[in-house]
């Protein structure tokens, strides 16, 4: 363990930028991999059906990550499990006049192992090792044919590393804090099993932070850069990252905390596919969500944390046809945006 944190020590700016690299590069380039990735007609699976990515180090919010970092040589821990509620859906035509609603994955069942380890100044470098459990639904096939084999029961989802470094210290302000971190998606998972994405996605963000007393304030803004895939209508590319979070100790702190949080992720491009219907004339792809958490440490200095959210999609994504009488436009929860969504976690944090 000494050795490899003496390495981290000598090597972790380094590391970070040529990480950081090679997640470019691979993005724009494409990779091998992905491009085994098997379309149903217009309808590319390259994409991982959960759209939350779960901070990785210290937290005291479910979705949104702390400015601090672990201490050098401090190894923190968790394990997440969520159900997901419908993720991905796919309209299709049929004699009825509102067509038929395919659950291409109709319930999921994800766990997450977390790792984050601090080394000098103030720097992080973490690990998320995340799996699809159980998952249920016809699969893209069936928007062709309802004779097409179902998805896949279990899969692997990509992997992703990251670094963060905290500006806590440099800015010297009592109850402020600032987070500057970024994380890489691995092509790796199933992405047959809508669980793995076709090129790796880099995921910058920085994060804000306030407290005093007894509430506290998170804001996140970043982006997530990856190739695009098309599914029917819908251009899934890259996109921004907004979140908040607003929270409040009941007790003491550390022994009961309530949160209340929303993460949005706007498109930074077209949402249209380029094999939409014509009738079509614009999409709007914008996964959102809210959530209400509970997080305890049973006691005021403990290390250990146990904590649970629910929440539901927010119909923000929209799509606007040309009819006979006009232009008609709809609202609803877009691909990779639960119905609703239940997280369960435990976490070791060293103080």
């Amino acid at each position: 363990m000494r050795s490899v944190l003496s390495l981290l020590r000598r090597r972790r700016i380094g590391l970070g930028f040529l990480a950081l690299g090679c997640g470019f590069s691979a993005l724009f380039t494409g990779s091998a991999h992905a491009e085994a990735c098997g379309a149903s007609g217009n309808l590319e699976p390259c994409f991982d059906a959960n759209s939350l990515w779960l901070p990785a180090g210290r937290t005291s919010f479910m979705t949104l990550p702390d400015t601090r970092v672990n201490a050098p040589g401090k190894l923190g821990v968790g394990l997440a499990t969520e159900l997901l509620r419908a993720p991905v859906t796919f309209q299709v035509s049929s004699p009825d006049r509102g067509g038929r609603t395919v659950f291409v994955v109709d319930d999921a069942v994800d766990s997450s192992l977390f790792f984050a380890v601090g080394v000098p100044d103030r720097l992080e470098a973490t690990a998320t090792l995340p799996a699809r459990l159980y998952q249920r639904g016809a699969g893209a096939g069936a928007a062709a044919s309802q004779s097409a084999p179902p998805i896949e029961q279990s899969a692997l989802r990509d992997p992703r590393l990251g670094v963060a470094y905290s500006l806590d210290d440099a800015l010297n302000a009592p109850g402020y804090g600032l987070r500057l971190g970024v994380e890489l998606s691995l092509p790796l998972g199933d992405e047959r099993g809508m669980a793995g994405e076709r090129s790796v996605v880099a995921a910058p963000s920085v994060t804000f932070g306030w407290r005093r007393h007894l509430v506290a304030f998170r804001a996140s803004a970043g982006a997530r850069l990856r190739r695009s895939v098309e599914f029917g209508d819908v251009r899934l590319g890259s996109e921004a990252l907004i979140a908040l979070g607003l929270g409040v100790d009941v007790l003491d702190p550390g022994l009961l905390f309530f949160s209340l949080e929303g993460f949005a992720l706007p498109p930074l491009g077209s949402s249209r596919a380029s094999t939409a219907n014509e009738e079509i004339t614009s999409v709007m792809w914008l996964p959102a969500e809210w959530c209400f958490a509970a997080r305890t440490s049973f006691r005021r200095d403990s290390a250990w944390s146990l904590a649970g959210s629910f929440g539901t999609g927010l119909p923000l994504s929209s799509e606007t046809r040309s009819t006979s009488t006009g232009a008609d436009t709809s609202h609803f929860l877009a691909v990779t945006e639960p119905a609703w969504r239940s997280v369960l976690y435990v976490r070791f944090t060293p103080r």
